[in-house]
């Protein structure tokens, strides 16, 4: 299995278990990679419409407060893997 794959699946796990979370709490629940790693990591899960950015301010992006959780499609892929 890949790198970006397995440390992928281990981020959707972390929100899927904990809850969505600023990009930092998730991080430091779970710190699969280099934080600018990270970074990147998150960015092509929410690409891939597995995660979805929850803007505190409706209009406006802060990375200190806006959430990240899982989409539906998110939650049913942890679904299947998890049955």
């Amino acid at each position: 299995m890949g790198t970006m794959k397995r440390l992928g699946l281990e981020t959707l796990e972390n929100i899927h278990l904990d809850g969505p979370a600023t990009r930092k709490e998730l991080w430091a629940r779970n710190p699969v990679c280099s934080w600018e790693m990270f970074k990147r990591l998150l960015g092509a899960l929410t690409a891939d419409g597995m995660v979805e950015r929850r803007c505190a301010t409706p209009g406006r992006t802060d990375p200190a407060v806006d959430l990240f959780g899982l989409t539906p499609e998110g939650v049913e892929l942890m679904q299947s893997l998890t049955d």
